[in-house]
């Protein structure tokens, strides 16, 4: 009668921790093993990326440190960051990354979900392309060979996980369609795009469709890439929304329809929501892969957040100093990434349907 009266505390994380990590003899030994290796490691770490660094601009200084050489990247840190956008006009992209991210992050609010938050974040990717491109309120033309770096990495990952959604929705319901033209015309594009490498697909759209298309029909190469990004990403998303579709019962059509609801109805009200819930997860695995995708794009002489770094690295005072220049960069990718997933989680505890 006391233990229902009073019921055991549960065990704190600690507790837990602990009897995971020492739960027997072979675990225990594991344990302690990666704890020592990684304990070595990140000694080694901390005493060449801080202890025995230097952050002096200064290549003859660098040569002489047994450590690392941040100096190589506070040199080439523009370069990195911007690529060859003019000098002088840096907050341009500088204001459009800070308006892209900001509307991202409203749109992002439970408050803004939905109509509000696509079209701020719709009007937030015109003003950066118009801030990029200039040409207008006394900017100077700024052709899109010229832009590179962070910025770029931003506006063709948000353009292709923006443009692709929509798509994939529309290959997914194509794909499952009861007309046999759709579902083969889906069924089509999704094997074919996704059983070539992206790399294939950029070499198409940047060097192979304008020679396809009449003069007059072609398009900025750098919207020719963000289009085979979007295409490449909708291929991908449509099998992971086509799996979300597939797990909901055919009961909640049915219920739907006794209670008189049309078709597009019930897509949009039923079927739908609980799909979108379902790959949540999967979904924020893709958008992660589209960030990095974008590295490829420096291929086909669009130079990205990594292509920007590479051609930095042409220098050669600073070339020997990649490995601190690639941290960096890596440093950024993942903060972007671990931004995406902790979204991600949001979502999942949000729609969760053990939420209370």
């Amino acid at each position: 009668m006391a233990e229902m009266l009073h019921p055991p505390t549960p065990p704190s994380w600690r507790e837990r921790w602990f009897s995971a990590m020492f739960a027997s003899t072979g675990t225990s030994i594991t344990t302690v093993v990666v704890l020592v290796l990684l304990a070595v490691v990140l000694y080694k770490a901390f005493i060449w990326g801080v202890w025995d660094a230097t952050t002096v601009v200064d290549s003859q200084v660098c040569s002489q440190s047994p450590g690392a050489c941040w100096g190589a990247v506070a040199y080439n840190h523009r370069i990195i960051l911007l690529g060859r956008y003019p000098i002088g006009e840096g907050w341009r992209p500088v204001l459009g990354m800070v308006l892209l991210l900001g509307a991202v992050g409203l749109a992002a609010m439970p408050r803004f979900f939905g109509t509000r938050g696509l079209w701020m974040v719709v009007a937030a990717l015109a003003m950066f392309v118009a801030l990029l491109a200039g040409g207008w309120g006394g900017l100077t033309p700024v052709d899109s060979d010229l832009w590179g770096g962070l910025p770029l990495t931003l506006l063709l990952s948000v353009f292709a996980v923006i443009a692709s959604v929509p798509l994939a929705i529309a290959l997914a319901l194509g794909r499952r369609s009861q007309l046999p033209i759709v579902r083969w015309a889906c069924t089509g594009y999704i094997e074919l795009v996704r059983g070539v490498p992206l790399i294939t697909v950029l070499f198409f759209g940047a060097f192979v469709l304008p020679l396809l298309l009449p003069p007059g029909w072609r398009a900025d190469a750098m919207l020719r890439v963000a289009l085979c990004l979007t295409a490449f990403s909708a291929a991908y998303l449509a099998e992971v929304y086509r799996g979300g579709l597939q797990a909901i019962t055919k009961g909640q059509g049915e219920a739907a329809h006794a209670l008189s609801l049309s078709r597009w109805q019930t897509l949009k009200l039923i079927i739908l929501p609980q799909a979108a819930r379902l790959t949540i997860p999967p979904a924020t695995s893709h958008f992660i892969g589209v960030l990095k995708d974008t590295s490829l794009v420096a291929i086909v002489n669009i130079y990205d957040l990594t292509g920007s770094l590479k051609m930095a690295l042409t220098n050669p005072e600073w070339r020997p100093y990649f490995v601190e220049a690639y941290i960096v960069v890596s440093a950024i990718y993942l903060i972007l990434g671990l931004s995406i997933v902790g979204y991600g989680r949001f979502l999942e505890q949000r729609y969760s349907l053990d939420k209370r």
